[in-house]
């Protein structure tokens, strides 16, 4: 909420405010930026977003910009990872709005300049993966797309690599990471199934990460978190 008020106020058409509640940073910033400010009961925001989700504010705004993929691929001026690299984040099918949520998060941290994820095979920027982003999704460059295989093809005609992130059988991410590439797509596949096939044909690379315990795998957001520190 604080960072859509600080960063982008012309987006919010009104805040609902739970009764007996005060967010006095907030209604400042809204106030600031003459923002109605409406005082209403639980069950309007449950009404509006679902049970569970209400945190006492809520925010009636136009969506973030949604980016073409030609511009984040093109741009120059776009976040650098912590060793100065070009980074994507690519979601493939992840179906938990908190996963997504958090992957997004953890794209922001390590400097990604854009999240990007079929439109009609993933989660959607509901409220929940918005919460779950804690901010990032007002931050980092978000670019739904028709055709994910059809976007990684796009980003190979340029100069960006494709790196898919797998359970098994891929190069060992830590010997990826000793020497990534300069502007690479990475590539995360859904809880269930992990990369579908199409997308699988389109990584220039394939990578896994070891483990020592008994478990097969990392669930999705912490292997981006992982993956995305590591390649950074």
């Amino acid at each position: 909420m604080l960072e859509l008020l600080r960063g982008e106020p012309r987006r919010v058409r009104k805040l609902l405010i739970e009764a007996e509640r005060e967010f006095a940073e907030i209604t400042e910033l809204a106030v600031a930026a003459r923002i109605p400010v409406q005082v209403v009961d639980r069950e309007v925001h449950e009404a509006l977003i679902g049970p569970g989700l209400a945190r006492g504010v809520l925010a009636l705004a136009e969506p973030p910009r949604s980016w073409d993929i030609e511009d984040l691929l093109t741009r120059d001026d776009g976040p650098k990872t912590r060793r100065g690299h070009r980074l994507l984040v690519a979601c493939d099918g992840i179906q938990d709005p908190h996963n997504f949520g958090a992957v997004i998060r953890s794209a922001e941290f390590f400097g990604a300049g854009g999240v990007i994820w079929a439109r009609d095979r993933s989660a959607p920027l509901s409220p929940a993966a918005v919460r779950s982003s804690a901010g990032a999704s007002e931050r980092v460059p978000l670019c739904p797309v028709t055709n994910l295989a059809r976007a990684l093809e796009q980003a190979k005609r340029g100069d960006w690599w494709v790196i898919g992130t797998v359970v098994d059988e891929g190069q060992p991410l830590l010997e990826l990471a000793a020497d990534p590439p300069a502007a690479m797509v990475v590539v995360l596949g859904s809880e269930g199934t992990g990369l579908r096939r199409l997308t699988r044909e389109r990584c220039d690379f394939l990578t896994t990460i070891d483990g020592a315990g008994s478990l097969g795998s990392l669930n999705v957001s912490a292997a981006a978190a992982v993956t995305l520190a590591l390649l950074g």
